[in-house]
């Protein structure tokens, strides 16, 4: 009877389940979710969602804490592959494991029992691409400093590499960006340039699909350029022809000769416009501007005194003042400039930034025209540039496919399976100049297709041959005594020699 007990215990103790023999003290939200997952040992985090904050161990997904206070018994397709359920019934796009909308910035699983699968879209609203994609960047390098960069530059780079793309690529771009159409500007000589590029290197040519080639060029009026590759200076003088002289030397010559890079997708955009109401010099002076760790710095600071006028409005409460002011138009095409500054926490502002909200404050606007005394406006100058970490955040948005060798599903542009091709890095660059005059900018983003499989590199070894009377000698390396020396006018001769010798297949050349 003894070790029949003792057998059994023993029984019982060999499948305690995993999680529990563990994490047998411990006590986490993940426990609760279906299907469940068990608690992490550490509490290193590694990502957080609605439910709480996730580690990795073994390899393996885990719990650590008690995660949301607002516990839910209702679960989604999208907990099993490692997304948490929507709070809200807002459908922003539909794959193959069903509807899924984006909360907080993330990607999350509409419930089944939500019973509308698509919110309509607010009447008089801006209907953008994906959720609030145009602020996706902003939130995730919200690190405290001057930054700037160009989300219609990004979409149009990210709809020219969809063109190519199929399967889960394709559908990875299109969670991030949507399927909307993009809009068209006339480019102008001085004001206003958007332009597309496609640039192939002359040995890989044959391998990218006419297809391909010729969708970008009739539906982004994609320039097709087939270039040696032999530096950057052909790559960066259409950049800075395409962005009105403003980005030079964008791409270095080490990134263009890699062998591997063997395509670039480009866009590149610019303004260079005036303001309707331009500044005067003359009232520009040295103001104080409050940082954001509380000091204090002397800002060169423009102003306007008293306007009355339908191009410049405002808005103000206790939490935040919005300038609006109205740039030049050119050809048909206007554009405005608006800040917006928190009374506090700027970057705590930003987390939270949606276009719902921008859509709320231009309903509250109040026109300087209709103001009685007009409205005195104070801002100050800025230039700066910025290089976007492109690639870490296109992959933090979910786009990972692309990036990834094994993965990279891009059938359609190229002719065959041996020239399969990736994104080997992504770049975006934006440069900016706020000045009493106007407003000069520009973004470029490109990205670099390279071969599954590595390109066999080629190679241009100089020929040298010894084939006349020479002289020779021979001498220390380090200390350069020379030992011997000599000449020779007259070598062996074969005829004497090639009896001794074995022909061998590898000695012509």
């Amino acid at each position: 009877m003894k070790n029949l007990t003792l057998l059994f215990l023993g029984l019982v103790f060999v499948n305690i389940p995993t999680c529990l023999s563990q994490n047998n003290d411990k006590q986490c939200f993940s426990q609760n979710l279906k299907p469940s997952y068990p608690c992490c040992k550490g509490d290193k985090v590694v990502y957080t969602d609605e439910d709480g904050d996730w580690g990795v161990e073994n390899n393996k997904w885990c719990g650590i804490g008690n995660g949301s206070s607002e516990e839910s018994d209702e679960s989604c397709f999208s907990v099993a592959l490692g997304y948490s359920c929507c709070k809200k019934c807002k459908v922003v796009y539909t794959d193959e494991d069903g509807d899924w909308g984006v909360e907080s910035n993330k990607w999350c699983g509409i419930k089944d029992s939500c019973a509308s699968p698509i919110e309509e879209p607010v009447k008089n609203t801006t209907v953008i691409s994906g959720t609030d994609f145009e602020f996706s960047f902003l939130k995730m390098e919200n690190n405290k400093k001057n930054m700037l960069y160009s989300p219609l530059s990004i979409e149009y780079a990210l709809k020219m590499l969809q063109e190519g793309a199929e399967n889960n690529t394709f559908d990875e771009i299109e969670k991030v960006i949507g399927n909307k159409e993009l809009t068209k500007y006339a480019s102008t000589d001085k004001n206003l340039s958007l332009a597309n590029g496609l640039f192939i290197r002359d040995t890989y040519y044959e391998y990218i699909k006419e297809l391909y080639i010729n969708t970008l060029k009739e539906k982004y009026d994609a320039e097709v350029v087939k270039d040696e590759f032999k530096d950057a200076t052909n790559a960066n003088q259409w950049i800075e022809d395409k962005t009105l002289g403003i980005i030079k030397n964008m791409l270095s010559d080490d990134v263009i000769q890699n062998p591997n890079n063997v395509m670039l997708i480009m866009n590149a955009l610019a303004i260079d416009m005036e303001w309707v109401i331009l500044f005067s010099d003359g009232k520009t002076h040295g103001e104080t501007f409050y940082l954001d760790d509380g000091k204090e710095m002397e800002a060169t600071m423009m102003s306007l005194k008293e306007v009355k006028s339908k191009n410049i409005a405002y808005y103000r409460n206790s939490d935040i003042t919005v300038l609006t002011m109205d740039l030049k138009n050119y050809n048909g095409t206007q554009f405005e400039f608006m800040a917006i500054m928190p009374e506090k926490n700027l970057s705590g502002y930003v987390e939270n930034v949606s276009m719902e909200q921008i859509n709320e404050i231009d309903k509250k606007l109040i026109l300087a025209s209709d103001e009685k005394d007009g409205v005195n406006v104070r801002i100050p100058k800025f230039k700066f540039s910025y290089d976007l970490k492109l690639k870490e955040d296109l992959m933090n948005l979910g786009i990972n496919d692309a990036f990834d060798k094994s993965k990279a599903d891009f059938p359609k542009m190229v002719t065959d399976e041996d020239h399969k091709l990736y994104v080997s890095d992504a770049l975006h660059k934006a440069d900016i100049e706020f000045t009493e005059k106007g407003v000069k900018a520009a973004a470029v983003t490109v990205f670099l297709m390279a071969p599954m499989s590595a390109m066999p590199v080629e190679t241009h070894p100089a020929v040298v041959i010894i084939d006349q009377p020479f002289m020779f000698i021979i001498r220390d390396k380090n200390t350069k005594d020379i030992w011997f020396t000599g000449t020779v006018y007259e070598p062996n001769s074969w005829e004497k020699d090639a009896t001794s010798y074995e022909p061998s297949p590898f000695d012509y050349y």
